[in-house]
């Protein structure tokens, strides 16, 4: 089920991008007049063909959905066409338009895919979205008697910018990072309302290191759990039997404190059969439980299980929704679609300049279990995912590779400063680089692809 989730996820994802990038070629084409003879979104086998009475372009969806593209009218193509066709003449060829907006026509493909990511961050912005608030249990090397209190530590700014997910702390981390700041400085607030600084010295090779970016950088998350209050006790379960009720707080187990669900789990499953003694808190009194997991095998092992589950209400303190007023989520997401662009720039120069760890690059099979995961999470996290995946697809397609966008642009930018066309030599030669290098990357996705999923 999951696989046909993740692919679902994938295809639905992929056939929106793409067919939001040839979009861009295709109304910035015609909107210089240029004849466009297909747009395209996959490849192989047609398996849908329309055209429209008094248009020249032909319509099709391919049997393989994973990219697409729009034919224009080239002048060499003339002598095969109907020549008592008005549209088919050189002054509506690609070719023959000036050098100006053959660049405007390339360029807009990459265009109109951060142009989608700014539309889809705003859907998240007004619909709002939730993720974990930035608590900490410590940071490696600072002052151990700021966290020695039983108190937790929110992450409110970083390098005096407002942070209010996870999300938003490991962006700021990496910006820093990027922008070769030698420390981050972290404002932090406790549960009592005490405020307090924290720098963090930033390593030369911290981004060749494997792994999230949060934790390499000394953080230690404090992980969501749930406290040990229980919101559902199962009918005829070990629990049911043992007296166990709905709003009990398990205080301890055989004299153990347990003050975490995480606790209170592996103590059970790892007693099937055994006998233990609870400590719980019911009505504000203390009263003495007897409970015996029974036995069940998961993966070949026998764990204790008792029937239990915990009060979700709890986690809610560790919750945010972040939700912005139109006009507002507008510029935010504008802005946001300005740093996600600039960073995933410098992010690529630093993997391509040695930097930063190759490793870090993901691949179809990535892509398709985010999609997979956000799919089932709800549309404004597939949007969140579809604006990232936008900005990462504009971003490839203007690399200085000959064969993408980028590649052309370069070609176009040396035709306006010379004033002729690049030869087609070069142009050849440019090409099988281009190839070279896309192949290259694509081995390097698939590999920590693959390693990604035989090491889980």
């Amino acid at each position: 089920m999951e696989i046909i989730q993740s692919l679902l996820g994938f295809f639905i994802a992929i056939g929106i991008l793409v067919t939001f990038h040839e979009f861009g070629h295709f109304y910035v084409a015609r909107l210089f007049n240029v004849t466009v003879l297909n747009f395209s979104i996959g490849f192989g086998k047609n398996l849908i063909t329309r055209k429209f009475e008094g248009s020249e372009t032909e319509y099709s969806i391919g049997a393989i959905p994973l990219g697409g593209y729009v034919k224009m009218l080239e002048s060499e193509e003339l002598d095969k066409l109907d020549k008592n066709n008005p549209n088919y003449r050189e002054e509506f060829c690609f070719d023959k338009q000036s050098v100006y907006k053959r660049f405007l026509v390339v360029a807009a493909g990459p265009l109109f895919n951060l142009i989608l990511a700014v539309i889809f961050f705003v859907i998240v912005h007004v619909s709002g979205i939730t993720g974990v608030k930035p608590f900490l249990e410590g940071v490696n090397g600072s002052d151990k008697n700021l966290f020695s209190e039983n108190t937790n530590f929110e992450i409110t700014h970083i390098n005096q910018i407002r942070t209010q997910r996870w999300q938003d702390v490991r962006v700021e981390i990496l910006n820093s990072i990027i922008e070769g700041n030698t420390a981050i400085s972290l404002e932090l607030i406790n549960s009592n309302g005490v405020k307090s600084k924290v720098q963090i010295p930033v390593q030369d090779d911290i981004l060749k290191k494997e792994g999230d970016i949060i934790t390499n950088i000394g953080l230690m998350p404090l992980r969501p759990d749930y406290n040990t209050e229980l919101g559902f006790v199962e009918s005829d379960s070990a629990a049911s039997l043992a007296g166990l009720q709905q709003e009990d707080v398990i205080k301890s187990i055989n004299d153990q404190s347990v003050s975490k669900w995480s606790e209170l789990v592996n103590i059970i499953k790892d007693n099937p059969s055994n006998i233990l003694s609870l400590k719980v808190e019911r009505n504000q009194k203390i009263i003495d439980v007897i409970l015996v997991p029974s036995e069940r095998e998961v993966s070949g092992d026998v764990e204790g299980f008792a029937g239990i589950a915990p009060d979700r209400k709890t986690m809610n303190l560790q919750r945010v929704t972040v939700k912005y007023p139109f006009l507002e989520s507008v510029i935010k997401s504008y802005n946001l679609t300005v740093d996600y662009t600039i960073l995933t720039f410098k992010m690529i120069i630093k993997l391509f300049s040695g930097q930063a760890n190759m490793a870090n690059i993901s691949g179809p099979l990535s892509i398709a279990e985010f999609s997979g995961k956000s799919l089932s999470m709800g549309y404004v996290y597939f949007a969140y995912l579809l604006a990232v995946l936008s900005i990462s697809l504009g971003v490839l397609n203007l690399l200085p590779i000959p064969v993408l966008d980028g590649g052309h642009l370069v070609y176009y930018s040396i035709e306006m400063l010379i004033g002729k066309p690049v030869s087609m030599k070069f142009q050849l030669i440019g090409q099988q680089i281009g190839l070279v290098l896309l192949f290259g990357i694509m081995v390097i996705a698939f590999y920590n692809d693959f390693l990604r999923i035989f090491s889980g």
